[in-house]
């Protein structure tokens, strides 16, 4: 069953994406940290990122993938994972 997965950044493979979480401005924000084909790690954040895009983030990540993958999730400083949410699994 696919799931959630927090892993650190190093930990993503070229070509691989996870979903973001950071805090801006005091709030829970979403974006995407993708491994590019020269080994750089993207931050792609939203120009004005809020709290109110978190699961739209999730969803448009999620609408990119395989029915049967795991979201990978990687954690800034003071970013945490709602207990509202699925499981997150450690990687």
């Amino acid at each position: 069953m696919p799931g959630y997965v927090r892993i650190a950044p190093e930990q993503l493979r070229t070509g691989q994406k996870a979903l973001l979480l950071f805090i801006h401005d005091g709030g829970l924000c979403a974006g995407v940290l993708k491994h590019g084909p020269d080994g750089d790690l993207q931050r792609l954040v939203p120009e004005n990122p809020a709290p109110s895009d978190l699961i739209l983030g999730i969803c448009a990540m999620m609408a990119d993938m395989p029915a049967d993958a795991d979201l990978f999730v990687v954690l800034e400083s003071q970013a945490y994972w709602p207990e509202s949410f699925p499981l997150l699994r450690g990687a």
